[in-house]
């Protein structure tokens, strides 16, 4: 009878085991409130969990869980730290050449021309990410100029301020409107400002709402010429490889161009929403002329449509 009771523990113990849903940990440096979490990233994961119906299970690690900030994102999802992970080419761009080309300043209108420019260009991106395998790629909106103390209307408004940037584009455009281009991530972004750290922040109007710097900013030059961010979703090739035929073909429907067009939509909308929270804030918004947006563009390193 003890043997008999100890064998349908076991089976059960087992059968617990094999029933429970394989779980796929993806991983950002962002708030949980950020619009990338909210309104991509939690409906592609609660999407995928419905569709499985068990089997396996997406759980997102945000806030840096699995690791803080967006510099070794790449990283944690090629060795396995993330099954999935957010990451932002800027901040590893020599790994990244052709996804940070998108970023170049003036060669897109907005976030949404700029993924669907990517989307035609499919096999470099992927032929790119070759630690892992990619999921989603798309761009945010343009950079706005964000400052404390000074308003800037004309590039000699920058000279010599500290500015905060992601990745090199940015840093080569800063320093030829004379400033100094500091490299740090956007979690920094707050605490910099307020304490004088970066006398501004060239960031998308996200921010404002995503990081709080409308609580710590009191100008925006909101059409300066700006650069969009290139961001990419992917996968540790072990993990992808371990799902079944009919997982893969679920998380193929909840990813690629879809969710990469839905991402940059959702960066428009949440940037508006932003601006207007900064306005209402009483940050001071600026909006360039003409004649003050070609005296900025006349001294960028880079051509225009390069």
């Amino acid at each position: 009878m003890k043997s008999l009771c100890t064998a349908a523990l076991v089976a059960i113990t087992l059968w617990s085991a094999g029933s429970q849903a394989d779980v796929l940990k993806l991983a950002h440096f962002m708030p949980p409130t950020h619009p990338m979490d909210v309104q991509v990233m939690t409906p592609m994961a609660q999407a995928y969990n419905k569709a499985t119906a068990g089997s396996s299970e997406i759980r997102i690690y945000p806030a840096g869980e699995l690791g803080p900030g967006p510099k070794a994102q790449y990283k944690r999802v090629a060795t396995g730290v993330a099954d999935l992970a957010f990451i932002l080419p800027d901040f590893s761009a020599d790994l990244f050449p052709v996804l940070t080309s998108y970023e170049i300043p003036g060669r897109y209108a907005d976030g949404v021309q700029a993924t669907q420019a990517m989307w035609e260009n499919t096999s470099q991106i992927e032929a790119e990410v070759d630690r892992a395998v990619p999921l989603a790629y798309w761009a945010n909106n343009a950079t706005i100029m964000i400052t404390r103390d000074k308003p800037v209307r004309t590039p000699e408004d920058l000279a010599g301020l500290k500015i905060r940037v992601a990745g090199k584009n940015m840093a080569s455009l800063i320093e030829a409107w004379g400033a100094v281009p500091v490299n740090m991530s956007p979690t920094e972004a707050y605490q910099a400002l307020s304490t004088g750290v970066v006398d501004g922040i060239y960031i998308g109007p996200t921010a404002f709402s995503s990081y709080k710097l409308h609580e710590v900013a009191k100008y925006a030059t909101t059409n300066i010429p700006g650069s969009v961010y290139s961001f990419l979703l992917a996968m540790n090739k072990d993990a992808h490889a371990a799902l079944s035929d009919d997982e893969r073909g679920e998380l193929q429907a909840v990813s690629g161009k879809a969710l990469s067009i839905k991402a940059a939509n959702a960066f428009a909308d949440a940037g508006k929403t932003a601006l207007v929270l900064a306005e209402d804030s009483g940050v001071e918004m600026i909006s360039l002329t003409e004649e003050q947006i070609d005296a900025f563009m006349s001294k960028s390193p880079f051509k225009q449509g390069e």
